[in-house]
């Protein structure tokens, strides 16, 4: 089974008669997350726009992405500490969505909303053209969404990497110009198809009887990619307004 989003690659489970996962448990337990974080996420927003405390914004976004990385990795290569690990990852993820929201709000004031609005939308759309059998995680669709997404991590590990190291960045690509408006489209048409394999993921571990424990972690699974969501949405919308 795979979960193809930035931080979760490949977990390898094995059936449990006793008490397998349910789909209604994996739903349960991502919604219990996504509220979590929603609510940290607007905690973080409310507290440091009202008291313009960018600084603290900076430090909630960059200590809630690295936080919630690392608590990813850990749950995907040892599946069995989802339980445990899966509401500290969206109280990380809840800080990052608040303190890059401000930073996004203080330089392009309403595109979080707008950014918020157009991840649900999305995922109604993404539910329903699963729920419907019009997109199906086909072997040839999850190859072609996980080069994709692979790919894209690869070209923000760069600019990264040029980012601390050289202070420059990517030429163009990350710029206000048609190219960076167009590799920003891509990455949130991407990000929105990761969902597809989360739905997937869901309904293959269930049938498969998976241990109880993979429910949080499809939970975990599914509130990253919500989360990348929302990141290209806010990239993409300010980048249009520059």
């Amino acid at each position: 089974m795979q979960s193809n989003n930035p931080i979760l690659t490949r977990v390898e489970t094995h059936a449990d008669y006793s008490q397998p996962m349910t789909i209604q448990g994996a739903i349960e337990k991502s919604v219990l997350l996504t509220v979590i974080a929603a609510v940290v996420g607007l905690g973080v927003f409310v507290y440091s726009f009202m008291t313009l405390n960018i600084g603290l914004a900076n430090a909630a976004a960059i200590v809630g992405a690295i936080g919630g990385f690392i608590l990813a990795l850990i749950a995907t290569f040892k599946p069995n500490t989802a339980r445990t690990l899966a509401i500290p990852y969206a109280l990380f993820e809840g800080a990052f969505l608040g303190g890059i929201s401000v930073i996004f709000q203080v330089k392009y004031p309403g595109v979080p909303l707008q950014a918020l609005l157009a991840t649900f939308v999305t995922s109604l759309v993404m539910f329903g053209l699963y729920r419907f059998k019009i997109i199906r995680a086909t072997e040839k669709f999850k190859s072609v969404v996980i080069s994709a997404t692979i790919a894209i991590a690869l070209v923000f590990v760069v600019q990264l990497v040029m980012r601390l190291a050289f202070g420059s960045s990517i030429p163009y690509v990350f710029e206000s110009n048609w190219l960076g408006l167009g590799f920003a489209a891509f990455v949130a048409v991407i990000a929105s198809l990761n969902l597809i394999l989360d739905f997937d993921l869901i309904e293959s571990a269930a049938a498969q009887r998976a241990p109880k424990s993979m429910e949080w972690l499809c939970g975990i699974a599914l509130l990253a990619t919500l989360v990348w969501m929302y990141y290209s949405f806010l990239r993409l919308i300010g980048l249009s307004r520059d």
